[in-house]
């Protein structure tokens, strides 16, 4: 059986690797999750953070199901993911209300845990140790270490300087107008991009949350005879979604 052999997997093994992007992803999750429930944090950037969670969160589960296939061509015991993995949340998000529901990351974690198990043979204690160690590798030699600080040192004076220098010019305050002006530049260029981004990704698939996003983004955007083209385009193809064709028939959102 596979939990008989001897193993020493690392992390170059696919599923140890596949595990491990897997963790690694959720853990981003979590830090995106961790910026929405800041009271603090700006509200463009807690539109980004879900919209973050929404775009990595199915990346998660392609990256364990693939360890769980290599996994199970070898033996290895996948019963207690393959119970759990029919149940878990199709999405992370709620882009309307600009949330994260944890339940969805928690099922992340455990599955990544599940998996973990079914792999005896990997050091996961090692590996992370292996990982931290990285960045404390000594460089060069300890005169090219000398060289280094001073001119580390140098570089530190000479940016004090100049940030002096530019402290003592007039700066001209930004006006309330062009404080907004540019938050909401920034929001209609994050828009443009995740409707780019839900276009390729959605294709000719019928991937209902997916084409809730994609029209909900177009009809905010000024594109309102793009999303009734698209909303005709998806019900032919995927048959009635009633908001598909709500946010497609809505009227053109004053400017």
């Amino acid at each position: 059986m596979y939990r008989d052999r001897a193993q020493s997997l690392d992390e170059h093994d696919r599923a140890v690797g596949a595990i491990l992007i897997g963790e690694a992803l959720v853990d981003n999750c979590d830090r995106a999750a961790a910026r929405v429930t800041v009271t603090a944090t700006p509200a463009t950037d807690r539109w980004r953070a879900v919209h973050e969670v929404h775009d990595t969160y199915p990346e998660i589960w392609r990256h364990l199901d693939r360890a769980r296939r290599e996994l199970a061509k070898r033996g290895a015991n996948t019963i207690a993911y393959d119970e759990m993995r029919p149940h878990v949340k199709r999405a992370a998000t709620d882009s309307e209300a600009v949330r994260v529901d944890p339940i969805a990351i928690d099922e992340a974690k455990r599955a990544v845990a599940e998996l973990k198990l079914a792999v005896p043979g990997a050091d996961w204690r090692g590996i992370a140790q292996r990982t931290a160690g990285l960045t404390h590798l000594p460089i060069g030699n300890k005169k090219h270490h000398h060289q280094l600080v001073i001119g580390g040192v140098v570089i530190a004076l000479a940016m004090s300087l100049g940030a002096w220098f530019v402290g003592t010019l007039p700066v001209s305050k930004p006006t309330q107008h062009e404080v907004m002006r540019r938050e909401l530049h920034a929001v209609s260029s994050a828009r443009k991009s995740r409707i780019a981004f839900l276009r390729s990704e959605l294709g000719d698939r019928c991937i209902p949350f997916a084409a809730h996003d994609l029209v909900r983004l177009m009809v905010l955007d000024g594109l309102s005879s793009e999303a009734r083209e698209f909303g005709e385009q998806y019900t032919a193809r995927c048959g009635a979604d009633e908001v598909v064709e709500d946010w497609a028939n809505a009227p053109r959102p004053g400017h």
